[in-house]
């Protein structure tokens, strides 16, 4: 069975839970920390307002039962949203799965429904910034900021979105702000801390990997399922997978679409985020001592081990042996 609620009715059953001793809720000046009612998910949704114009939220949960969220047309601050796991569907045409980063404008955000399905743990991390203060913590960086980030500076009242995906360094960040080992105001303190360094992380990918402001509105539903199996296949053949016309026929699309609707949903071609899934899994197999460099190169499909230095020093900054001789030190 599935719950449709609105905004409103889904912050009611929080109000009527609390209010009826159903679950725990802990709030003073600065923090509130609450569990969800039973009948929506397991789990809690934590706030803490860093300083005046800065939010920080929390949120982990297992849903219970399929979930469809009304979300009206609200006023938005400059946001930057990090999903670490589970999946969602939003009817804008947009999944959103682990690995997902977005960051967003301020803007008179429309309406849209959010699907969360029965049994997910959904864990996400949301930065809210009031449009002057985002201005004040960049002040002397305009210039050097793309174009795409133009419409979040003016203010425009159009939905803006940067889609990009979490790097080591931000997953590193990120798992600090879950696990902050301290309390009271140390801990606003070290949080306000992560949350510049997670907002400059994402801002540096954004200014050295220039992307549109995206938009799945082009983009039907079944189109989406076509291109998230598409990153399926493609994640299960690193050594040897199909072209790109290949690829388009196994999942129902012509090539075109596939290769524009990738870049879309995943703000990379199909080949560049082949490319990512081969390096990162090069990276998990280095740390194997028992395998050589030229093993692993054939594992995730680089018949050249000079080539595969190359990709792999051009991603990490490091060369595939120092990597692996580092990786040995610290085990």
């Amino acid at each position: 069975m599935t719950i449709i609620l609105s905004n409103q009715d889904y912050e009611a059953l929080f109000e009527e839970a609390i209010q009826n001793g159903e679950i725990s809720y802990r709030s003073n000046e600065f923090e509130t920390i609450c569990e969800y009612p039973p009948q929506l998910a397991k789990g809690y949704r934590q706030s803490i307002q860093l300083r005046p114009g800065m939010e920080l939220s929390t949120d982990d949960r297992v849903t219970q039962q399929d979930l469809i969220l009304k979300s009206p047309v609200c006023q938005w601050s400059v946001g930057a949203s990090f999903h670490l796991a589970g999946n969602y569907y939003c009817d804008c045409g947009a999944y959103v799965d682990p690995g997902h980063t977005v960051l967003t404008g301020s803007c008179i955000a429309p309406e849209e429904n959010l699907e969360f399905p029965t049994g997910e743990r959904l864990v996400s991390v949301d930065i809210s910034i009031a449009p002057d203060l985002f201005e004040d913590l960049i002040i002397g960086q305009l210039e050097q900021l793309p174009p795409a980030l133009k419409p979040i500076m003016k203010g425009v009242h159009d939905l803006t979105k940067l889609a990009g995906t979490i790097t080591p360094s931000m997953q590193v960040t990120l798992q600090q702000i879950l696990q902050c080992p301290y309390q009271g105001g140390f801990k606003r303190l070290y949080l306000e801390g992560k949350v510049l360094e997670l907002m400059a992380l994402q801002l540096m990918q954004v200014i050295e990997q220039p992307v549109a402001a995206c938009s799945y509105g082009a983009l039907r539903s079944r189109d989406v399922d076509c291109i998230h199996q598409a990153r399926e296949i493609l994640i299960q053949n690193l050594d040897n997978p199909p072209s790109l016309l290949d690829l388009a026929r196994q999942v129902g699309l012509n090539d075109r679409k596939l290769k524009q609707g990738f870049h879309q949903v995943f703000n990379t071609t199909a080949f560049g985020y082949l490319r990512d899934c081969r390096l990162e899994r090069a990276q998990q197999l280095l740390m194997d001592s028992e395998i050589s460099i030229e093993q692993v190169a054939k594992m995730v499909g680089y018949g050249d081990r000079s080539r595969f230095a190359s990709a792999f020093r051009k991603k990490f900054g490091v060369n595939p042996k120092t990597y692996q001789l580092q990786s040995r030190k610290e085990i």
